[in-house]
Protein backbone atom coordinates (compact mmCIF):
# COMPACT_ATOMS: atom_id res chain seq x y z
CA UNK A 1 0.00 0.00 0.00
CA UNK A 2 1.43 3.39 -0.85
CA UNK A 3 0.05 7.01 -0.03
CA UNK A 4 -0.98 8.77 -2.88
CA UNK A 5 0.16 12.33 -3.53
CA UNK A 6 -1.91 14.34 -5.36
CA UNK A 7 0.31 17.00 -7.14
CA UNK A 8 2.00 16.73 -10.88
CA UNK A 9 5.78 17.32 -10.24
CA UNK A 10 8.70 15.03 -9.96
CA UNK A 11 9.72 13.78 -6.37
CA UNK A 12 13.05 15.99 -6.63
CA UNK A 13 10.49 19.30 -7.20
CA UNK A 14 8.51 17.84 -4.44
CA UNK A 15 11.44 17.90 -2.28
CA UNK A 16 12.42 21.43 -3.46
CA UNK A 17 9.03 22.88 -2.50
CA UNK A 18 8.51 21.53 0.31
CA UNK A 19 12.45 22.83 1.70
CA UNK A 20 11.22 26.18 0.50
CA UNK A 21 8.21 26.16 2.31
CA UNK A 22 10.35 25.05 5.61
CA UNK A 23 12.65 27.97 4.59
CA UNK A 24 9.90 30.34 4.48
CA UNK A 25 8.48 29.28 7.95
CA UNK A 26 12.27 29.78 9.43
CA UNK A 27 14.07 26.69 9.04
CA UNK A 28 17.73 26.78 8.62
CA UNK A 29 17.72 24.64 5.42
CA UNK A 30 18.54 25.52 1.63
CA UNK A 31 15.91 25.75 -0.98
CA UNK A 32 18.45 24.34 -3.31
CA UNK A 33 18.18 20.50 -3.71
CA UNK A 34 21.47 18.54 -2.27
CA UNK A 35 23.61 16.68 -5.05
CA UNK A 36 23.37 13.50 -3.10
CA UNK A 37 19.68 12.67 -4.08
CA UNK A 38 16.11 12.61 -2.60
CA UNK A 39 17.12 10.53 0.28
CA UNK A 40 19.75 13.15 1.54
CA UNK A 41 17.23 15.66 0.48
CA UNK A 42 14.52 13.99 2.74
CA UNK A 43 17.21 13.51 5.88
CA UNK A 44 17.23 17.20 5.59
CA UNK A 45 13.61 17.84 5.30
CA UNK A 46 13.19 16.31 8.36
CA UNK A 47 15.93 17.11 10.40
CA UNK A 48 14.02 20.90 9.65
CA UNK A 49 9.97 19.31 10.13
CA UNK A 50 10.32 21.63 13.47
CA UNK A 51 9.18 24.47 12.27
CA UNK A 52 6.10 23.20 10.45
CA UNK A 53 5.10 20.70 13.23
CA UNK A 54 5.23 24.29 15.60
CA UNK A 55 2.90 26.27 12.98
CA UNK A 56 -1.06 25.44 13.49
CA UNK A 57 -1.67 26.21 9.87
CA UNK A 58 -4.05 23.86 8.23
CA UNK A 59 -1.25 23.12 6.02
CA UNK A 60 0.62 21.61 8.35
CA UNK A 61 -0.87 17.61 7.94
CA UNK A 62 -0.10 18.19 3.69
CA UNK A 63 3.33 19.10 4.51
CA UNK A 64 3.99 16.39 6.58
CA UNK A 65 1.93 13.60 4.51
CA UNK A 66 4.38 14.83 1.42
CA UNK A 67 7.22 13.72 3.20
CA UNK A 68 5.75 10.87 4.60
CA UNK A 69 5.02 10.31 0.49
CA UNK A 70 8.30 10.88 -0.46
CA UNK A 71 9.67 8.65 2.23
CA UNK A 72 7.22 5.87 0.44
CA UNK A 73 8.82 5.93 -2.31
CA UNK A 74 12.50 5.10 -1.48
CA UNK A 75 14.21 2.10 -1.48
CA UNK A 76 13.79 0.11 1.33
CA UNK A 77 17.25 -0.07 2.33
CA UNK A 78 17.63 3.54 2.05
CA UNK A 79 14.18 4.68 4.27
CA UNK A 80 14.84 3.20 7.90
CA UNK A 81 17.04 5.76 8.76
CA UNK A 82 14.87 8.32 7.74
CA UNK A 83 11.68 6.74 9.07
CA UNK A 84 13.62 6.32 12.59
CA UNK A 85 14.38 10.15 12.58
CA UNK A 86 10.97 10.94 11.89
CA UNK A 87 9.43 8.89 14.06
CA UNK A 88 11.77 10.44 16.69
CA UNK A 89 10.80 13.80 15.98
CA UNK A 90 6.75 12.86 16.19
CA UNK A 91 7.42 12.00 19.77
CA UNK A 92 9.17 14.35 21.04
CA UNK A 93 7.94 16.84 19.88
CA UNK A 94 5.98 19.18 22.60
CA UNK A 95 4.18 15.64 24.26
CA UNK A 96 1.06 15.93 24.79
CA UNK A 97 0.30 18.47 21.91
CA UNK A 98 -0.98 17.47 18.56
CA UNK A 99 -1.46 13.37 19.08
CA UNK A 100 -4.27 13.69 16.73
CA UNK A 101 -1.83 14.89 14.02
CA UNK A 102 0.82 13.40 15.23
CA UNK A 103 -0.99 9.48 15.07
CA UNK A 104 -2.48 10.38 12.20
CA UNK A 105 1.29 10.75 10.53
CA UNK A 106 2.47 7.46 12.06
CA UNK A 107 -1.02 5.49 11.02
CA UNK A 108 -0.68 6.64 7.53
CA UNK A 109 3.38 5.81 7.32
CA UNK A 110 2.88 2.31 8.77
CA UNK A 111 -0.28 1.50 6.24
CA UNK A 112 1.84 2.77 3.69
CA UNK A 113 4.85 0.65 4.29
CA UNK A 114 5.62 -2.52 2.81
CA UNK A 115 4.91 -5.27 5.13
CA UNK A 116 8.02 -6.86 5.91
CA UNK A 117 9.90 -4.04 6.06
CA UNK A 118 11.82 -4.36 10.02
CA UNK A 119 11.25 -0.23 10.82
CA UNK A 120 7.22 -0.82 9.89
CA UNK A 121 7.69 -2.29 13.98
CA UNK A 122 9.23 0.66 14.96
CA UNK A 123 6.39 3.07 13.54
CA UNK A 124 3.78 0.54 15.21
CA UNK A 125 5.74 1.08 18.61
CA UNK A 126 5.76 5.02 17.86
CA UNK A 127 2.44 4.99 17.07
CA UNK A 128 1.37 3.44 20.67
CA UNK A 129 3.41 5.26 22.13
CA UNK A 130 1.93 8.90 20.72
CA UNK A 131 -1.39 7.31 21.61
CA UNK A 132 -0.67 6.55 25.39
CA UNK A 133 0.75 9.63 25.67
CA UNK A 134 -2.50 11.40 25.03
CA UNK A 135 -5.08 9.07 26.28
CA UNK A 136 -6.13 7.70 23.09
CA UNK A 137 -4.99 4.12 23.37
CA UNK A 138 -8.22 2.96 22.44
CA UNK A 139 -7.79 4.19 18.97
CA UNK A 140 -5.21 1.51 18.62
CA UNK A 141 -6.60 -1.90 16.65
CA UNK A 142 -6.61 -4.50 19.38
CA UNK A 143 -7.31 -7.19 17.05
CA UNK A 144 -4.31 -9.66 18.21
CA UNK A 145 -4.72 -11.44 15.09
CA UNK A 146 -3.67 -8.37 12.74
CA UNK A 147 -1.48 -7.54 15.57
CA UNK A 148 0.49 -10.39 15.32
CA UNK A 149 0.05 -10.42 11.48
CA UNK A 150 1.35 -6.85 11.34
CA UNK A 151 4.08 -6.52 13.76
CA UNK A 152 5.33 -10.29 13.04
CA UNK A 153 5.95 -9.86 9.08
CA UNK A 154 8.29 -6.92 9.80
CA UNK A 155 10.47 -8.51 12.53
Amino acid sequence: MSVPAFIDITEEDQASELRAYMKAKGAEISEENSEGGLHVDLAQIIEACDVCLKDDDKDVESVMNSIVSLLLILETEKQEALIESLCEKLLKFREGERPSLRMQLLSNLFHGMEENTTVRYTVFCGLIKVAATSNAIAFIPTDLDQLIYDTCLCR
